[in-house]
């Protein structure tokens, strides 16, 4: 009882000491969460003020512009329909399907030769060579062509707006191989563009070397297939104890599918494709 009659004040005024306590230390919780919110809208604030403000979009009058042109980027996919330019089956998961693309071959066809299309090139598709000062001019070179992927036919098919033919590549990755597989190989389009001095030139290098880039505008023209054909003997090969063969049969080295472009317009410039250097047109 002694006892008791001791720790009871102790007590009495530890719990009412309690609830002053719980509501300080809610307080101040309370006032942390604000605080860290208020830092964080603050913070957001000022990264907004930070961030660079966005480069507007160049608006380019047609054949340039992208508003009336289907843009193809290298090594994306191909537009819807590109198959039906080329011979062979019509594409589809069930006979019912390839036949009804058949029969919408045609107008598949007249759809796309309808339309306009665009591919935009940068370095090192567009380059810029070393100045020449005997004739006071750079030369420009833009690629002749790219590669799509056919989403319907997962064929890889060369677009060229020059005069493509399909070969071998001219370099030795190929050399002493039995076969080696054809590529198509368009010559680059080839500008001259005249710079007066060295200083000029050295000036103008530096600044646009980097930032130098094309558009090309284009109509599809008539679709062709390269093939080479090579008969490929079967090899023997042990493992394991039995005897395999592979190989066997025909195998295409071609370099397949190409759509040979009519060009609408070449247009090569710089500064953010605001300032045109070079055109070509038809």
């Amino acid at each position: 009882m002694i006892r008791l009659r001791a720790v009871l004040p102790l007590l009495l005024a530890v719990l009412s000491g309690c609830p002053e306590k719980s509501a300080n230390r809610t307080k101040q919780q309370l006032e942390a969460l604000q605080k860290k919110k208020e830092d964080k809208v603050r913070a957001e604030k000022e990264k907004e003020d930070l961030a660079p403000l966005p480069t507007p979009t160049v608006r380019l009058e047609p054949p340039y512009d992208e508003l009336s042109a289907v843009v193809i980027n290298g090594d994306g996919p191909c537009p819807d329909g590109f198959w039906a330019l080329f011979p062979g089956d019509a594409p589809g998961a069930t006979p019912e399907e390839k036949k009804l693309n058949a029969q919408r071959r045609p107008l598949i066809v007249d759809e796309l030769k309808a339309k306009s299309f665009l591919v935009k090139l940068r370095l090192p598709q567009v380059s810029l060579k070393p100045y020449d000062a005997a004739k006071g001019t750079f030369t420009v070179e833009v690629i002749g062509t790219i590669d799509c992927q056919d989403v319907t036919t997962r064929q890889r098919i060369a677009v060229a707006w020059t005069d493509a033919k399909a070969g071998v590549p001219p370099s030795g990755a190929y050399e002493g191989a039995d076969v080696a597989p054809n590529h198509w190989l368009a010559p680059p389009v080839t500008f001259s563009l005249p710079i007066k001095t060295m200083a000029e030139a050295k000036e103008f290098e530096q600044k646009n070397r980097l930032g130098i880039s094309a558009r090309v505008a284009f109509k599809v023209g008539k679709g062709e297939v390269d093939k080479k054909l090579k008969k490929v003997a079967k090899v023997a090969v042990e493992a394991h104890g039995e005897k395999l063969s592979t190989g066997g049969g025909v195998e295409d080295w071609g370099a397949g599918p190409l759509v040979r472009a009519e060009l609408l317009g070449l247009r090569v410039a710089t500064g953010g494709e605001k300032v045109q250097l070079l055109e070509l047109r038809p």
